[in-house]
C-alpha cells in the first residue's frame, strides 16, 4: 500500500493581494503543490472592506454596492471559518503561521495550543519583538532594539502603538510568543540572517533559526526580463536626482528624506504619493503620486539614484530588491540589523544614518557620478533569482522538520 502523502496547513492573516505581504501570499497560492510528495493547504483571513468605500456608497445611496460588498466579505468570512475549523481538527497536521497581527493573536494562540507538534512561524517583520512591527521610534534615526534589549515594558514607556492593526493585545502576544518558542512549542524560520539573529537575541535559542529567504510574485516578471543588464544605460538628462522607493511611513525613511532634502536645496528629490498635510517637505520635493505599475519604474528608469531607507530592521522587502533590478543605482543606509546589511558593497551605496553626514555623502555620490560595480551586481541578481526555486521546497521543509 503506497504511503499518504504529508499534508502541512498554511494559516495566513493576509490574503494574497498587491501588497508586499500579499503578493508573497500570491506566490505561496501559485506555487503550492497538490500532491506529490508534499500536499499543503492555503488558508487565507478575507480583508476587511475598505470603510471609506462604504461610507461613500451609504452617502451616495449606492445601496446595491454595499449589500454586494457586505455579502461577498460575509461569504469569504464564512469560508475562512470553514477552512480553518478543517485545520483546527488535524491536530497532527503540521502547521505554518504567517502575519498573526491580521490573523488575530488570540487566534494565533489558541491554533499554536491546538498541535500536537510545533506550528512553524514564518517571520515577516520585527512583530516577533516589537508590538508596532516595524521597530523604529519617531524621530530617531535608527531601529529600536529597547524590548529586545530591556524587555516589553519599553513598548509602553515609549508609548508605542500596535501596528498595522490597533490591537492591544500585542503587548500580551510578544510576552507569550517568547515562552513559547523558548518551550520548544512554537518554531521559527527566518528571512534572512540579521532577522535570524535578532530572533536568537530575543529567544536566547542555541543557534541561529533556519533562514530561508523569501520570494513574491511581482517579482516572477521583474527577473524574467533580467533589466539589470541595461540599467546602466543613461538618460540624456535625469528626471530626479533621488528617487524615494516606498511607502509614507517614517519607519520606510519617508521623512527622512524629506530631512536629507532640506540639507540638499540643488538636489532634486521625488517622492511616489501625495504630499500628506503633514509632511514636511521643501520645495526641492516632487510628489508624483504612482505605483509600480502606474508609472514608478519609468520614473525610476529616469532617475540618477533610488533611495530604500529603512529605518527599522528590515528583512527582505520589495522596493529593495526592484530597485537594485532596475535601478541605475541604489541608495541606503547603513543600518547593521536590516537585509542592506548582508548586500555586497558593490551592489548598494550606503549613507550615514545622520541626515547632516549623509547629505555630504550624496553630494560626493552625484559628484563621482556613483555606479553599483556591474559585476558584481549581476553576480547578486543572479544568485538571488534562484531564491524562487529553492524557497516554496525550504519552507515546506522547515514545518516538517521536528
Amino acid at each position: 500500500m503506497a504511503r499518504a502523502s504529508p499534508e502541512i496547513a498554511i494559516v495566513s492573516g493576509i490574503p494574497p493581494g498587491d501588497g508586499g505581504t500579499g503578493q508573497f501570499i500570491a506566490h505561496l497560492r501559485e506555487r503550492l503543490p497538490y500532491g506529490g510528495e508534499v500536499r499543503a493547504r492555503l488558508v487565507t483571513r478575507p480583508v476587511r472592506p475598505a470603510l471609506w468605500q462604504l461610507w461613500h456608497w451609504l452617502k451616495t445611496g449606492a445601496f446595491a454596492c454595499l449589500a454586494r460588498e457586505a455579502f461577498s466579505h460575509a461569504r469569504a468570512i464564512a469560508l475562512f471559518w470553514i477552512d480553518l475549523f478543517t485545520v483546527w481538527t488535524k491536530r497532527d497536521t503540521p502547521l505554518i503561521l504567517l502575519h498573526p497581527q491580521n490573523l488575530g493573536y488570540r487566534l494565533t494562540l489558541r491554533l499554536v495550543g491546538s498541535r500536537t507538534r510545533p506550528p512553524l512561524l514564518y517571520l515577516l517583520d520585527s512583530s516577533f519583538f516589537c508590538v508596532a512591527s516595524y521597530n523604529h521610534v519617531k524621530g530617531e534615526n535608527a531601529p529600536c532594539v529597547r524590548c529586545l534589549e530591556h524587555g516589553f515594558s519599553q513598548a509602553e514607556k515609549n508609548g508605542c502603538k500596535p501596528f498595522p492593526r490597533l490591537d492591544w493585545r500585542a503587548l500580551e502576544f510578544a510576552p507569550r510568543l517568547l515562552t513559547l518558542v523558548r518551550e520548544g512549542r512554537l518554531n521559527l524560520v527566518a528571512q534572512n540572517l540579521r532577522q535570524a539573529e535578532l530572533a536568537q537575541r530575543q529567544f536566547r535559542l542555541p543557534s541561529l533559526p533556519r533562514v530561508i529567504g523569501l520570494w513574491t510574485q511581482d517579482w516572477d516578471e521583474v527577473f524574467a526580463e533580467k533589466p539589470w543588464l541595461s540599467a546602466g544605460e543613461r538618460p540624456a538628462a535625469y528626471a530626479w536626482d533621488v528617487l524615494f522607493h516606498g511607502h509614507c511611513l517614517d519607519a520606510k525613511g519617508a521623512s527622512w528624506v524629506a530631512n536629507l532634502a532640506w540639507m540638499c536645496p540643488e538636489i532634486r528629490f521625488m517622492f511616489p504619493f501625495a504630499k500628506p498635510v503633514w509632511f514636511s517637505a521643501p520645495g526641492n520635493c516632487s510628489f508624483v503620486p504612482c505605483s509600480w505599475e502606474s508609472g514608478l519604474r519609468e520614473e525610476m528608469a529616469k532617475s540618477r539614484f533610488v533611495i530604500v531607507p529603512s529605518l527599522w530592521s528590515a528583512p527582505i522587502e520589495g522596493a529593495l530588491v526592484k530597485s537594485i533590478a532596475c535601478a541605475k543605482a541604489v541608495l541606503v543606509l547603513d543600518n547593521t540589523t536590516s537585509y542592506s546589511e548582508e548586500l555586497p558593497s558593490g551592489v548598494v551605496l550606503k549613507l550615514s544614518p545622520q541626515p547632516e553626514i549623509a547629505a555630504k555623502e550624496l553630494i560626493t555620490a552625484i559628484e563621482d557620478d556613483w555606479q553599483p560595480n556591474r559585476e558584481e551586481k549581476f553576480r547578486w541578481m543572479e544568485e538571488f533569482a534562484s531564491n524562487k526555486k529553492r524557497f516554496m521546497l525550504e519552507l515546506l521543509e522547515a514545518a516538517l522538520t521536528k
